[in-house]
């Protein structure tokens, strides 16, 4: 059930598909070769001090880019212009913006070796998200031929400046065998990390090796834990896990009111029902209409007020 990531643009940095565990792994790799898309709500610097990048080349023109990018209506051709003058002054966020573009086919035809060109460039200067989704495209074979050895270098070298996406893909390469010696407990001690860092990729891959018993100890205590961090914020399959859980009292007393309501705010999202899971009609049926009527109404609570995940933003 596990996924890995797909690819991160630069305003903010997330990827459409982090990796997430094993029995559900979530790799995406449907056309286009990697998924991103673009929220107004997940626009934040990528960079701590804001005031670091003023009078940095480029970094005027990649702002252009993404008012271009994120305004009403939005210019494509125009967030593509400004993204490439910044990109070719040596800006790494543009770089791996404009990237992302000739990825998605956004306003430019898709180009897969195009988008490897400019993500080296910015991997080149050690940019933790260019790193990041150049790893991607050799994890996925984008642009390049599939290179798992490479992908997981440049996944590592990300880490190592604090990306937690690439943490969790490293943990994905251990936990399916991709290149590497399938090794579940060095994957988890790679999905702590990013978990710890609050992602939620790696809380719900991390609670599903606890779920599994691999390389870690069975725990259904631990893995409701780290499953309720990754719904809270906003992981769909993790919320489906939760309704799981109640549903066959693991790691909880059993209690299908809870149940009911945690399978609903999933699927009410698309999330498919878990395998072996009871549906929705089946927990009806052992509930009172009044405790059916709190269920639903939990149900849309949740649904709201958990914080809904980027699958990807623009680098400032």
């Amino acid at each position: 059930m596990k996924a890995g990531f797909g690819i991160a643009l630069l305003l903010a940095s997330t990827v459409s598909s982090l990796a997430t565990s094993a029995p559900q792994m979530q790799v995406n790799d449907s056309a286009p070769c990697l998924i991103a898309d673009v929220s107004r709500s997940g626009l934040q610097s990528v960079i701590s001090n804001a005031k670091q990048t003023r009078g940095v080349a480029g970094h005027s023109e990649n702002q252009q880019g993404i008012a271009a990018m994120t305004g009403a209506p939005s210019d494509l051709k125009k967030a593509e212009q400004w993204f490439e003058k910044a990109a070719r002054r040596g800006y790494p966020p543009a770089q791996v913006n404009l990237a992302t573009m000739y990825l998605q086919g956004w306003g430019v035809a898709r180009n897969d070796g195009t988008a490897l060109y400019w993500l080296t460039l910015a991997a080149q200067q050690g940019h933790p998200v260019g790193l990041f989704d150049l790893g991607q495209l050799y994890l996925n074979g984008c642009g390049v031929r599939k290179d798992y050895a490479e992908a997981l270098r440049l996944f590592q070298e990300a880490a190592g400046k604090g990306n937690a996406a690439a943490e969790v893909n490293i943990g994905y390469m251990y936990d399916v065998g991709s290149g590497v010696p399938r090794n579940p407990a060095v994957a988890a001690e790679w999905y702590r990390k990013a978990a710890e860092a609050g992602e939620p990729a790696g809380e719900f891959n991390l609670g599903d090796l606890y779920l599994q018993g691999e390389g870690v100890p069975q725990n259904d205590s631990s893995a409701l834990e780290w499953f309720e961090k990754a719904a809270a914020q906003g992981h769909r399959r993790a919320q489906a896990m939760m309704g799981f859980l109640y549903a066959a009292g693991r790691g909880v007393p059993k209690d299908l009111e809870a149940a009911y309501a945690w399978t609903a705010a999933a699927q009410s999202a698309g999330e498919p029902q878990i395998q072996d899971a009871p549906s929705l009609a089946e927990i009806e049926r052992q509930l009172s209409p009044d405790a059916i009527q709190r269920a639903k109404g939990r149900a849309q609570v949740l649904a709201k007020s958990f914080k809904q995940p980027t699958t990807a933003a623009l680098l400032y």
